[in-house]
This record gives structure tokens, C-alpha cells and sequence, in this order.
């Protein structure tokens, strides 16, 4: 793929920050001015793709290349000026089986690498406090396994040149507010 001509900002973190809803507040904000790129654990686990222990390396290289692959698709087919990603090719390395070498190795990739993909990265942290703390039908981690991956998910993104962390703390609104100003500050919308 050649040299990029929209802006690409991913929103990541752990399980129930309110990525997904933050998201879909800013499609109806921005409309046509942005495109989406679903979750693609998402899109696998609803459709069907084992979801165990054993497979937890092969689950995490084919979500990073479908995360690839639809981020690249929408840059080619939309004509939205910003592409927003739900969670980013990075993600996997937080779920990546502990003493089994790395994502990013078993497909040939680096940070550096993955980082050029995104222009920013917002952060949304998971809620410390348990009665924040909302289940999915895709999300099957405790409280406190959602806690621990928010902060191997940190780990990951932590050195991206523009990461913008959103508080836990925040209300709804305040997120809402930080993220289109996010938006207006890197994508010029």
C-alpha cells in the first residue's frame, strides 16, 4: 500500500471503556466525514471462530490481519477523509499467549511499523470500579481480567508519538466532547 491520504485514528483499550459507543455517538456527529472499521474480534467470534485457550495464537493473527485488511479496504473504498478503527492491529500483542514469542513477530511486523499505520491513537480505559464494568455477548473477561489487559493494552500503545488517554473517570459526555476535539485537532474536521 502506498503512502496515506486520510487519517487513520484508532480507539483502543480494554473491555468496556466505551470504545464501541464512542464510536457511534461520532458517526452520527461527523457522518459521511468518517468511516468505521468494526472490531474484527467482533466480526469473528459472532461468526463463529473458536474462542479457546489453544488457540488463542492462531484467534490473534487473524484478527490482525483482518484488522489489515479492513483498514485498507476502507481507505480505498471510502471517501470519508478520517477512517476511525475500533481497536487496532497492536491489540493482539495485549492477548497474545505469555512465553510464545509476539504478535508482531509471528507476522513479520514491528511497533514501529504498526504506529505508521495510525495518525492517533485514543485510549479509553477500562472502569476501575466493578458496577461500571458492563458485559457483552463477545466479551467474556472478568473485571478483573479486563483491568489487567487494560493495562497490558497501555503497554502496547504507550509509545505511539500521539496517544491521547482518556480518563475512566470521565463522564459520557466528557468523552464525547474530548474525542470530537481529538478528532478536530488531528483530522481537521
Amino acid at each position: 500500500m502506498g503512502p496515506r491520504k486520510k487519517k487513520r485514528i484508532v480507539f483502543t483499550g480494554g473491555p468496556s471503556g466505551g470504545k464501541t459507543s464512542t464510536i457511534e455517538v461520532l458517526q452520527r456527529h461527523f457522518g459521511a466525514k468518517i468511516a468505521v472499521v468494526p472490531e474484527a474480534a467482533s466480526i469473528l467470534y459472532t461468526g463463529g471462530f473458536p474462542r479457546r485457550p489453544e488457540t488463542a495464537q492462531n484467534t490473534q493473527r487473524a484478527i490482525y490481519y483482518i484488522v489489515r485488511e479492513l483498514e485498507d479496504l476502507t481507505e480505498r473504498t471510502s471517501d470519508a477523509s478520517v477512517i476511525i478503527c475500533d481497536r487496532g492491529t497492536l491489540d493482539g500483542e495485549a492477548y497474545w499467549p505469555s512465553g510464545e514469542g509476539t504478535l508482531l513477530e509471528s507476522v513479520g511486523s514491528t511497533p514501529e511499523q504498526e504506529f505508521a499505520r495510525y495518525d492517533a491513537v485514543v485510549f479509553m480505559h477500562t472502569p476501575k470500579t466493578l458496577s461500571f464494568y458492563q458485559g457483552s455477548s463477545t466479551r467474556i473477561e472478568s473485571h478483573r481480567q479486563a483491568l489487567e489487559l487494560d493495562k497490558k493494552l497501555e503497554k502496547v500503545w504507550k509509545n505511539h508519538p500521539k496517544l491521547y488517554l482518556m480518563d475512566e473517570h470521565s463522564d459520557f459526555i466528557e468523552k464525547m466532547n474530548r474525542s470530537i476535539e481529538i478528532l478536530a485537532r488531528e483530522a481537521g474536521i
